[in-house]
């Protein structure tokens, strides 16, 4: 029954470039759909596989009152193996076409606001190195809009971090008499670090967003940009504390844990429910609450629906449109707050 699987769980990673993750979780449905085929329906080919048995399949799933969103996924995998059986011409037909699975729920996400967000960040202390970098994550978590395996990920190398103004771009600054002028920047760098010129344009390459390479889902690599007072809060942490946890060890990630090793998504769960008490925030946030609002607060502002799905890294723009339905929530809350005949 299993002969196949291993050229499918090939397939995806050389293909499709899978993430190994999610080729656990496949090959982990696969296995255990299988397992049941041979089992409890006792068949021993996967030629002898019918749509009868795998919605006997989904009827057992639902029967152990699993999530709905829990047996799409489960049946998502059984779908993706029996496509490619039958792409491979392995098996002359696909029982699982027209397999039905639970409706899952429209939920939205928890949401922060951004007084919220800066409640968090306002109460951690950054006078440890531990505190610090707590204060750092949970920065980078909301300006860059991150996945937590993607912050997990993020290395301490950049080479887009510090950001560029082109020669040719004009720089606005005050002359001697007060008077607005303007200067190509290419003029402007070759100046004395005293002059007018030159420290605005100064000023405005330290205020603008560098970009940092993120590695997301599949191994995709994105450039996201980064805020300039996210930047500084970066490299306060990397320069003044990072080696302080390090302990002799080399580690190419940029937030470790107090003995010097990469941080995992359960610890970074940890810090985020640490804070987030501290804070007194009673609604349950994890770091990907910070990646929902992030998202819609730049939608709520008129972002680009396109900027933020390139931000998020997501593949298919119909993933990102869920921000744009939370945005019409808040429209008609803000209606019934405020309108004077709305509550009649």
């Amino acid at each position: 029954m299993t002969d196949h699987l291993q050229d499918y769980l090939i397939m995806l990673r050389v293909e499709i470039n899978v993430s190994p993750k999610t080729i656990e979780a496949y090959e982990s449905d696969v296995r255990r759909y299988l397992k049941y085929i041979k089992e409890s329906e006792g068949i021993n080919s996967l030629k002898d596989i019918k749509q009868r048995h795998i919605r006997s399949y989904v009827r057992l799933l639902s029967d152990m009152l699993l999530a709905a969103s829990s047996i799409s996924r489960m049946i998502a995998s059984v779908r993706s193996y029996h496509q490619f059986l039958s792409r491979e011409k392995i098996l002359k037909e696909n029982p699982s076409l027209s397999i039905n699975t639970p409706r899952l729920k429209k939920k939205l996400p928890t949401l922060l606001s951004f007084h919220e967000i800066e409640k968090i960040i306002s109460i951690i202390t950054t006078d440890t190195a531990l505190n610090n970098r707590d204060h750092a994550i949970v920065q980078i978590l909301y300006s860059c809009g991150l996945r937590v395996t993607e912050l997990c990920e993020l290395e301490v190398v950049q080479p887009y971090l510090e950001p560029t103004i082109d020669d040719k771009e004009i720089i606005t600054y005050e002359d001697e008499n007060g008077c607005e002028s303007e200067i190509k920047a290419g003029e402007a760098i070759k100046l004395p670090e005293s002059h007018p010129p030159r420290i605005a344009y100064e000023e405005e390459l330290q205020s603008r967003p560098g970009l940092i390479k993120v590695k997301g889902k599949g191994s995709k690599e994105r450039l996201v940009p980064i805020s300039a007072s996210s930047r500084k809060i970066w490299y306060q942490f990397e320069y003044n504390y990072r080696k302080e946890l390090l302990k002799d060890r080399t580690t190419k990630e940029l937030f470790i844990s107090r003995n010097g090793r990469a941080l995992t998504r359960a610890m970074v769960n940890k810090i985020i429910n640490k804070w987030t008490k501290i804070a007194g925030i009673t609604k349950k946030v994890t770091p990907h609450t910070f990646r929902h609002s992030f998202a819609t607060h730049l939608v709520e502002r008129g972002a680009d629906i396109r900027f933020v799905q390139h931000m998020l890294g997501h593949a298919d723009i119909s993933t990102t449109q869920i921000y744009t339905h939370l945005d019409t929530t808040t429209l008609r809350e803000e209606y019934k707050q405020f309108h004077p005949r709305a509550n009649r």
